[in-house]
């Protein structure tokens, strides 16, 4: 579904949460792009193809899974957080990032961190050390 409001182009697409029809959304004006996804347990291929290589991120990396699992929350809140419907932690946002980004791509922005079960610290050094491991300048 695209949207127009003045000269910026907003399409919006359905993620994997356990909400009412959550969203996630790229913006367009000109040449340019920028996505901002989170509220989502997974990222399938479809996802990963609709934001690739695009100017800018707003990636979720709602969660370190140490401090998630060591946490206060109830077990069964924990469960949600990880399933397919809950977020992606660091980790799982990093790897989705080496998977979207391409020539375009200039910044990535962290977002929805868990006050919780995240520092962040851990989400920007976790993000750096994947995209390292892959290869990717940083």
């Amino acid at each position: 579904k695209v949207r127009t409001f003045g000269d910026i182009d907003i399409e919006s697409f359905g993620v994997s949460h356990d909400a009412a029809a959550p969203q996630f959304y790229r913006f367009h004006k000109e040449n340019r792009s920028f996505v901002m996804l989170t509220d989502t347990g997974y990222c399938s291929d479809y996802m990963r193809g609709v934001i690739e290589n695009a100017d800018g991120y707003l990636m979720e990396s709602n969660h370190d899974l140490e401090m998630l699992r060591m946490g206060p929350y109830p077990w069964n809140l924990k469960q949600r957080i990880l399933g397919d419907r809950g977020h992606l932690s660091n980790e799982d946002g990093a790897l989705v990032m080496t998977d979207v980004i391409g020539n375009r791509t200039k910044r990535i922005y962290l977002g929805h961190l868990s006050k919780e079960n995240n520092m962040k610290e851990l989400a920007h050094l976790t993000m750096e050390n994947v995209l390292k491991e892959k290869d990717f300048g940083v």
